[in-house]
Order: structure tokens, then C-alpha cells, then sequence
């Protein structure tokens, strides 16, 4: 028996999920405190051009080699990387919509956000610097 419950410790700390967050930030001076899956999935889908009071936002994506923007779709959306850029090359193409800009890494997107009050992006769970705050927290696989 006491080897049957070792087991099943070891197997649910080693063989599941590990869950961690990636945070949604905005500028401190932002009125908005929280924000909905659904709101985020709008905002970051070219849906919606405005923070739930109507002033407008301005997305980040982090790219770079740590995968984080794949993570991100695929939490946010269910929908892989080249699925969200088929998506966007389509809105561009029709020219109804310019994606998120992308930035090459988290330290740029903190630093963007903390420099423009209509931004938002999403960086990984960390000590975040005064400036910015959390909108959202979205839980990953990852």
C-alpha cells in the first residue's frame, strides 16, 4: 500500500502538467483593473480596437526564441502559431487590421507598456516592475 501511494506521488509531481501563468499587463495609469478571457482573445485577435471603456490599445506580442507567443495563442485561443498568422495575414491582406507589434523579447514588452498608457502584452509570472500591472492572469501547459 505504501508503495502504491509513493507511486502516485511521484507520478502526479513528475508526469502532470506543470501550470504556470503568463500575466497580462497594462500601464499602471490605466483605469482598467480587470480583464476577460473574451476581452483578451478580442483585443489580441484584431476584434476589438479599444479597452472595455472605449480608449484605445495597443497590443504587444514577444517573439523570440523562447516559444512564449506560441504559448500564448494556444492558451489564449486554442489555436497554434501558424494558425494566428494565416488569421492576421488575412485581416492585413483585406487591409482591415495591423496585428500586434511584436517585440523581441519579455524586458521590451515591460518596457513598452511601462512607456505608453494604451498598451497591453503578456509576459511570464515575475516580479514586475512599478509601471505596469496586472490585467489577467492565463494559465498555461507550458
Amino acid at each position: 500500500m505504501r508503495t502504491q501511494i509513493l507511486t502516485l506521488i511521484t507520478a502526479l509531481t513528475c508526469c502532470s502538467p506543470a501550470w504556470a501563468d503568463l500575466l497580462l499587463i497594462v500601464n499602471s495609469s490605466n483605469p482598467i483593473t480587470r480583464l476577460e478571457r473574451k476581452q483578451v482573445v478580442d483585443i489580441f485577435m484584431g476584434r476589438a480596437t479599444a479597452f472595455p471603456n472605449q480608449k484605445p490599445v495597443h497590443t504587444f506580442d514577444v517573439t523570440g526564441s523562447n516559444n512564449l507567443r506560441a504559448i500564448f495563442y494556444k492558451s489564449l485561443t486554442g489555436k497554434n502559431e501558424a494558425q494566428v498568422d494565416a488569421y492576421w495575414a488575412t485581416l492585413v491582406f483585406a487591409g482591415r487590421m495591423s496585428p500586434p507589434e511584436k517585440l523581441p523579447n519579455e524586458a521590451a514588452v515591460l518596457r513598452a507598456v511601462k512607456e505608453n498608457p494604451a498598451a497591453i502584452g503578456y509576459v511570464t509570472h515575475q516580479t514586475l516592475p512599478a509601471g505596469v500591472k496586472i490585467v489577467m492572469e492565463l494559465p498555461t501547459s507550458e
